[in-house]
């Protein structure tokens, strides 16, 4: 569809096609200096129907996330085995046990759920979407999808292709769930002075700080105060007052916290990060993600929600039939016949599977070669439990160009891409206020990569062109 458009030398283009990233706010920061993001140069045909089918299910994920977040028996059961060697599922685990994970009466999400054309068999050319990853925590890279879906229509109307729908933009959408949760605030804790919504981000890592940045500045069109917070400051200069508001340096009232930060180890670099964190969950401002749903957020949920028995707990036979549809083949590797048999599978077929922790943020999955040393050394070892061994996904190869760093245009290559679709959700008292599609965003990268990671330069921002 787009083979003749990706043949023209784009050297001269370059110039206009980075001045128009940088004015949708397409920037990321590398040192002192910011460089638009890197994107393919067309978009990429995706079926509309298949899509769609993941827009209805979104909803539903939703919901069953946040009701096996509230199950505190299967939480506690499940994590036990990985925070026996894992500290930072440990402390998340104390921090649930004391809130019996459900303290707060508002509930907040900001999800992304990941997704990728799966061939079953190189020779047929059935497809189906299986799931990569769920993403509660810190999902990010939505204002460089509105920026970059924008700059593709100008290349679809340059060769007068039918477009016939608008992509929902992200970061509206996002925002407007970060308003549903301060609504629900405000009108439960009036106050003389308007509290804010606070994001906490790492200040030592500012590759996404316009991104950041971008749902920052829709949430203040809302007409919603807002701040920027270091993981120091929210460490150093919060208290819990007499009312059990979360206050921030004596004066500020924080209504909603937005966490693009503390879903990986490194974040907590002293006790007193993971007190702060205990501090958010037991105040009644809204934590986003909350510590409950950071937990379903790790693998061993996934793995969990792929099994039959466990998803029959939180909705119906029709919904289990279709959920598992889309699941891919999630192994546990707990001490048991069960688990012994799932890393010996890991070793004899290294290329059919990856090993997963319980971390998110990418770049911490091990394939191949490094696979195989990790399962052999962890034999009989209670660490093994911390991991998950999940099947790689085969998807369909198509050809694009990518734009690097706004200067470098590449050959034409074999791109391979994952789809990942926004959603928010809002629960107040038990009730839920809004469980809605919010966006999608299309990560490529070359056929024969592995990892995906856009802040570490394998895939690319790229956009669908529904079909």
């Amino acid at each position: 569809m787009f083979a003749d458009y990706l043949t023209d030398d784009f050297d001269a283009d370059v110039f206009k096609i980075k001045h128009y990233l940088t004015s949708r706010g397409c920037l990321v920061l590398k040192g002192p200096e910011a460089s638009t993001i890197s994107i393919t140069l067309a978009p990429t045909p995706v079926s509309r129907s298949k899509v769609n089918r993941l827009r209805e299910i979104q909803p539903l994920l939703n919901r069953i996330l946040d009701k096996i977040s509230l199950d505190y028996d299967v939480v506690v059961e499940n994590l036990e085995a990985p925070a026996q060697t894992d500290e930072y599922c440990r402390n998340l685990l104390e921090i649930y046990k004391e809130t019996r994970g459900d303290k707060n009466p508002i509930t907040v999400g900001l999800h992304r759920h990941d997704f990728m054309l799966h061939q079953e068999d190189a020779t047929s050319s059935k497809t189906k979407y299986k799931m990569v990853e769920f993403n509660l925590a810190a999902v990010s890279l939505f204002c460089f999808a509105d920026g970059v879906s924008k700059y593709h229509k100008t290349v679809i109307n340059k060769l007068d292709l039918p477009t016939k729908e608008d992509l929902q933009p992200a970061t509206v959408q996002l925002a407007m769930g970060l308003k549903t949760g301060y609504d629900a605030y405000v009108s439960r804790y009036p106050s003389t002075r308007r509290p804010v919504v606070a994001m906490v981000y790492d200040d030592k890592s500012l590759f996404n700080y316009f991104d950041q940045q971008c749902l920052m500045n829709a949430v203040e069109d809302l007409g919603i105060p807002t701040v920027r917070l270091t993981i120091e400051e929210i460490t150093e200069k919060t208290m819990i007052n007499g009312k059990n508001k979360l206050i921030y340096d004596n004066v500020t009232e924080i209504a909603i916290l937005y966490l693009r930060v503390f879903y990986d180890p490194s974040h907590y670099f002293s006790p007193k990060v993971w007190e702060a964190r205990r501090r958010m969950e037991l105040s009644d401002a809204v934590s986003v993600p909350n510590v409950r749903h950071q937990i379903v957020n790790t693998k061993i949920f996934q793995m969990l929600l792929a099994q039959r028995h466990i998803l029959s707990r939180y909705t119906d036979k029709g919904n289990v039939d279709q959920l598992l549809e889309i699941f891919g083949d999630v192994l546990p590797l707990t001490l048991d016949k069960e688990g012994d048999e799932n890393a010996r599978k890991g070793l004899l077929h290294p290329d059919k599977f990856v090993l997963k922790p319980q971390r998110d943020g990418g770049g911490n999955n091990l394939w191949g070669n490094e696979m195989v040393d990790a399962l052999e050394k962890m034999k009989g070892s209670p660490e093994r439990t911390r991991f998950i061994l999940m099947r790689v996904l085969s998807p369909p190869v198509l050809k694009n160009r990518f734009l690097r760093n706004g200067d470098e245009v590449t050959e034409i290559l074999d791109t391979k891409s994952e789809i990942g679709l926004y959603s928010t959700y809002c629960v107040v008292d038990g009730s839920e206020v809004r469980n809605e599609n919010a966006g999608i965003l299309l990560r490529t990268k070359l056929s024969t990569d592995n990892e995906g990671g856009v802040a570490a330069g394998f895939s690319v921002i790229d956009s669908p062109y529904l079909v």
